[in-house]
This record gives C-alpha cells, structure tokens and sequence, in this order.
C-alpha cells in the first residue's frame, strides 16, 4: 500500500538538518572549551560550578541528541519509499 505523503522531501530535509548540525559542531566544541576554561577558575563558588557544570553537560549532549532525533525520524520513513521517489519519472517527462 502507498504511503500517502511524500516521503522524498520529509528525507531530504533531514538531510539538510543534519548538515546543519555538522556546521554548527564546530561552534559548540568552541563553548564547550569556554565552559571548559571558566570551570578551573580558582576559589569558583560551589553554586557557580554547578551552574556551569550543567550548562557543559548540555553543550557536551546537544548534539548527539539532536542526531539521535534526527535518526530517529531517518527510521520510521520507508526506505522503499524515499527510493521510488528517487527513481519515479515526473509527470511533466511522461507526456512527451
């Protein structure tokens, strides 16, 4: 039975997302260094530190997250699906 929504664009969406997320890495390893840093400052108050601690757990999980999301949806589209888009001749090409 045929899916009755597009499965082709849902794909290539999470494609560009997780490109997104490969540009972005860069930017989040630089914060997470910063956090990094700010942490070893000498006589840091306890109520500091764990604020910072939690905001450098969040950097150090953001992204494996996002990537897990991002596969997470990958799965549930029918694979046989996104192909048969990929291959179907448009309907413009078919009256020639």
């Amino acid at each position: 039975m045929a899916i009755a929504w597009k499965a082709l664009p849902v794909w290539e969406r999470l494609e560009k997302v997780d490109r997104r997320l490969g540009e972005i890495e860069p930017f989040i390893a630089e914060a997470l260094a910063e956090v990094r840093l700010a942490r070893q400052w000498r006589n840091l108050p306890g109520y500091l530190d764990q604020k910072l601690s939690g905001l450098e757990y969040d950097l150090a999980n953001v992204l494996p997250r996002l990537r897990n999301r991002v596969e997470s949806a990958r799965k549930v589209i029918p694979a046989d699906a996104v192909e048969r888009e990929r291959n179907a001749v448009p309907q413009a090409e078919m009256q020639l």
